[in-house]
């Protein structure tokens, strides 16, 4: 399994109404990858949402990863329509202050802080 399948196996576990950030996945992986790298491997799903196989766009979660101060940073990424990330996870009650930040502690999924082969 390449390290992007790793991240989307992770990205695929987080629940409904949680949340875990770019630099959390890249600590479940050892490192192996960076939290930007982690980022990039979310950019390959928005590029190619129709992607064939096991991980795209419509069955990976995507929008449940984060940056670490509880906002989002979809905005740098021009294949994502804008608000489309805060859309979908106010869907599932997730709320905004008017910063737009989220409450991470209470999102945080913290059983996704371990290894998927755990």
């Amino acid at each position: 399994m390449s390290v992007y399948e790793q991240v989307y196996a992770i990205v695929c576990r987080i629940p409904k109404g949680k949340v875990l950030t770019y630099g959390l996945i890249s600590n479940v992986l050892n490192g192996r990858l960076s939290a930007q790298g982690v980022g990039w491997a979310m950019q390959a799903l928005a590029k190619n949402p129709n992607k064939p196989g096991k991980y795209n766009a419509t069955n990976v979660p995507w929008h449940r990863v984060i940056n670490s101060q509880g906002k989002l940073s979809t905005h740098k990424n021009p294949n994502i329509l804008p608000g489309l990330q805060k859309k979908l996870l106010m869907s599932e009650g997730i709320k905004f202050d008017a910063e737009e930040k989220m409450d991470l502690p209470k999102h945080l999924w913290k059983e996704g802080l371990s290894s998927p082969d755990d």
